[in-house]
């Protein structure tokens, strides 16, 4: 047996072969561990947004399992108020976790299982990306574990539950190839930035405009030195064109209801104030410390100070890329800090992006590709021939090992632990209100008391609706007083595209005073609400499915001529 695969492993692609597939196999393992500490508690912990995505979680999976993939509307959670939440928040990337946990007896466990996931897909990105660089395979696996396992991601995983920018953060090093390869040339690779950041639209929209504007000034700063401008813009619309149809299936909904009417801005926050000293982010990062809680210090981790650090001492030998990484890294995470005025971006559209700790997506992504360089610099100098391995073990078991003690002390602490908080297997939807006004319009804010009490005005007279029954995107109203009236106004905040029908009959339906439905039939008999598909979502979904076909496409065809050039070298 040895004698066989020594013969089989000599041969290039058969090597080739298997060292992707222990490579693999290795990943499946890491995104396994990535969960192990805290799944083993049984219970999903008080992160800051927990309460949040997991209610999402739980209204996706419901529909899913009615053959609903994408519910505009969420009945089951945030108070039974038809509250549309699939509109205004994406939520396809987080419709494959919520799909995951429904191979899962116990719901906690189909809950971390969608995290792991995420974790194995972000070690495969990150290790495929540094090998597009030019990394070598054991400089690419660090780059991945260095990213992987970094604080701040783990942070959005477990501390701060925050879903959406974690899923995020999945697709951040394949829209950041797509981006170094338009400035550097390599224009056919314009479908990865397409493609990355049309998934990082439809998981947050936050992060996706902290990454455009941080293209956007990176791009600039480019066109300084660059001598291909027209070429370079012309790929950066190609990307953006494509990023839009990609994602049109949420983005246009999205629009309609922007454009309809007004919204105030969710949870504005000001920015000096939710910025963060830099010497307490400095002192966090050297603890390592992942910790939630009143007053919590979110910052880089102690890998990246130790990549800061090391990547000055080696600052001559890093390549170009790696040089540009460092600096680029170094000035994100001083600007995310109170360092940076911020009271100057106080009245622009930056304001939305509510904690200026967000910012540290970046060179979180950025430090582990310095990482990985300065890796593979310390390996040809130290550990020729056999100890390279050896050397790679020691790196990846003490990332590995730090990461471990700091998500241990984030188990043990109280505000995480919170008892009232937490996540079981037997738990139903937290079904919170709080955050109902996010994305009510402005004119139902004054009224959003009494569509949280769910208070109909029927006949001139305020009547508290009891029997209300939540379908897979749909909301059925059984009162009594309800079904014998002809005229209602229900307590659902007035959108576009919501309908109503009694007895399977469309309601006429027109804004009330409080700006929710109010519907009138000549009929009698229950209510029921739901979103009900414009022509132009309709077209938006086509679209999206098209620009996706499109993707595959090209990929196909470049593996095929890529197939039929080494077959023409091998046969001359």
């Amino acid at each position: 047996m040895s004698v066989k695969f020594w013969k089989f492993i000599q041969n290039d692609k058969c090597r080739n072969a298997f060292l992707r597939c222990l490579i693999f196999a290795s990943f499946l393992v890491l995104s396994y561990f990535f969960v192990y500490p805290l799944l083993t508690k049984g219970v999903v912990f008080n992160g800051d947004d927990a309460w949040y995505h997991i209610d999402r979680i739980i209204e996706i999976r419901k529909n899913l399992q009615h053959g609903i993939y994408l519910p505009f509307v969420y009945t089951y959670t945030f108070g039974q108020i038809g509250f549309p939440l699939g509109i205004f928040y994406p939520q396809a990337t987080l419709t494959i976790s919520a799909a995951i946990s429904l191979f899962f007896k116990h719901q906690v466990t189909g809950i971390y299982a969608g995290i792991a996931f995420y974790t194995l897909v972000t070690l495969i990105l990150t290790y495929w990306v540094c090998r597009k660089i030019g990394k070598s395979r054991s400089e690419a696996y660090v780059g991945a574990v260095l990213y992987a396992f970094a604080a701040y991601r783990t942070i959005d995983a477990f501390s701060r539950f925050a879903m959406g920018e974690y899923l995020a953060m999945t697709f951040l090093p394949l829209c950041l190839y797509g981006f170094y390869a338009i400035l550097v040339g390599k224009n056919k690779d314009w479908p990865y930035l397409a493609i990355g950041y049309s998934l990082i639209i439809m998981s947050h929209v936050l992060t996706a405009f902290i990454l455009g504007l941080f293209m956007l000034v990176v791009w600039l700063i480019n066109l300084a030195v660059s001598k291909h401008k027209m070429m370079q813009f012309k790929y950066f619309i190609y990307a953006g064109i494509a990023s839009f149809f990609s994602s049109a299936f949420f983005l246009v909904p999205f629009l309609e209801q922007e454009l309809f009417q007004k919204y105030a801005q969710p949870d504005p926050r000001i920015l000096a104030k939710t910025s963060q000293q830099f010497s307490s982010m400095l002192l966090v990062a050297l603890d390592n410390s992942i910790n939630k809680g009143n007053g919590a210090i979110y910052s880089i981790g102690l890998t990246s100070i130790i990549i800061l650090i090391a990547g000055f001492f080696c600052l001559k030998e890093l390549t170009k890329l790696e040089k540009i990484s460092y600096f680029v890294a170094l000035t994100v995470f001083i600007v995310s800090s109170k360092v940076f005025p911020w009271s100057l971006v106080q009245k622009t559209p930056l304001s939305v992006i509510q904690f200026t700790f967000r910012l540290l997506v970046i060179p979180t992504l950025l430090f582990a590709i310095v990482g990985a360089g300065i890796f593979g610099i310390l390996r040809k100098k130290y550990f020729q021939s056999k100890r390279k391995y050896l050397f790679l073990l020691i790196i990846v078991l003490g990332v590995l090992g730090g990461w471990y003690g700091s998500v241990y002390q984030l188990s043990i602490g109280s505000s995480f632990n919170q008892e009232n908080l937490l996540y079981k297997n037997d738990s139903r939807a937290f079904n919170e209100i709080t955050s109902t006004d996010q994305y009510t319009p402005k004119k139902s804010l004054p009224y959003l008391s009494e569509i949280q009490q769910h208070i109909a005005i029927i006949n001139g007279k305020k009547v508290t609706l009891k029997k209300i029954t939540p379908q897979p995107s749909e909301l059925i109203f059984k009162d009594k007083s309800l079904t014998q009236a002809k005229k209602v106004d229900l307590p659902v905040a007035y959108y576009k595209n919501y309908v109503a029908y009694r007895n399977g009959h469309r309601m006429k339906l027109v804004s009330s005073k409080r700006n929710t439905m109010l519907v009138s039939s000549k009929e009698t008999g229950p209510i029921m609400v739901t979103y009900h598909y414009s022509k132009v979502d309709i077209i938006a979904i086509i679209s999206s499915v098209l620009t996706w076909l499109f993707f595959v496409a090209i990929f196909i065809s470049g593996w095929i001529r890529k197939k039929q050039y080494f077959q023409s070298k091998i046969s001359s």
